[in-house]
């Protein structure tokens, strides 16, 4: 599961990036199938990132940002909005941040306190994501940063497609993405698309629909105390193995799928009504190409990873 923090309640000015051609670099698989990649700043690094659709905006963590000697950029603090917490993150502003022959100057980034050794170095969240055509190739596992637009998706017009629709928070001032994914060949179920999270989930209310009760887990009692800040404090949470993910046109078959009312339910805005977060543990085999700009996704040749 993901063990960050989205930042929100504040939208950044963002300057356009650099108009250098576009190029591609390596990703990769890292614990729990998030994806991550490499990322320069201020001709430092390479820097560990997380590839993050969930994230308003990007994210580094307290050791980065010592190694880079940069000091608050301006007044005061960035609000950040975690799964569980309110708290505040320093604001900097690094000079440049390259990656997959992208570079994008004086970027405002929040910065977290130091995560742990498992994790990467920071985010790359939609702030950076949202302004390209993202293709993440299973088969070279390379990233490319494309310019949105009809000469960038035409590669990819012959793969699955599903829609991608964004919904503004009703408390903050940002928007996330979200997809209608059908669960046991049963019911839809509005989505988060999370490339964050490693998990996909459902919660309490989808899995009644689905033919499983909440009422029959409650003896286990509550999460892990080590998990309650993931999956919840009160709820049982449950590992429903060998169930069936579809999107337009493609399926993913006897998948991990946690069951739980999670705080971060609570935090997109889906706690009442059945919903999910889709993970990138289910897409970590499948090429994808994300059109944020025309609000699709493409869902590329899957490869069996079991």
């Amino acid at each position: 599961m993901r063990g960050i923090c989205a930042l929100l309640g504040l939208l950044i000015l963002m300057v356009p990036a650099s108009a250098t051609p576009p190029a591609e670099q390596p990703y990769r698989i890292a614990d729990y199938g998030r994806l991550v990649t490499n990322v320069t700043i201020n001709g430092q690094g390479p820097f560990s990132f997380l590839i993050d659709t969930a994230s308003s905006t990007s994210l580094m963590f307290e050791h980065v940002r010592k190694q880079l000697n940069l000091g608050q950029s301006q007044p005061g603090n960035l609000l950040v909005y975690g799964i569980n917490d309110v708290s505040e993150a320093m604001p900097v502003r690094p000079h440049s941040l390259n990656i997959a022959g992208e570079e994008i100057k004086d970027l405002t980034i929040g910065v977290l306190p130091g995560s742990g050794a498992d994790e990467p170095d920071g985010v790359l969240g939609l702030d950076v994501l949202a302004r390209y055509f993202v293709v993440l190739d299973r088969d070279t596992m390379q990233l490319k940063l494309l310019a949105p637009g009809a000469a960038s998706s035409r590669p990819y017009e012959d793969w699955a497609q599903a829609k991608l629709t964004p919904r503004g928070l009703r408390k903050f001032p940002i928007r996330f993405w979200y997809l209608s994914a059908r669960f046991n060949d049963e019911r839809r179920f509005t989505t988060l698309f999370d490339l964050g999270a490693g998990t996909t989930m459902i919660n309490w209310d989808a899995a009644e629909e689905l033919g499983l009760h909440k009422k029959d887990f409650n003896r286990y009692g509550p999460p892990p105390e080590d998990l309650q800040d993931v999956l919840g404090k009160s709820s049982p949470a449950v590992r429903v193995m060998n169930m069936d993910v579809e999107l337009t046109g493609k399926t993913w078959e006897r998948r991990l799928v946690m069951v739980s009312d999670a705080p971060a339910f609570d935090y997109f805005d889906l706690e009442e009504r059945p919903a999910a977060i889709m993970g990138s543990g289910l897409l970590d085999n499948t090429s994808l190409a994300i059109d944020f700009a025309a609000g699709r996704l493409y869902l590329g040749p899957s490869h069996d990873v079991r």
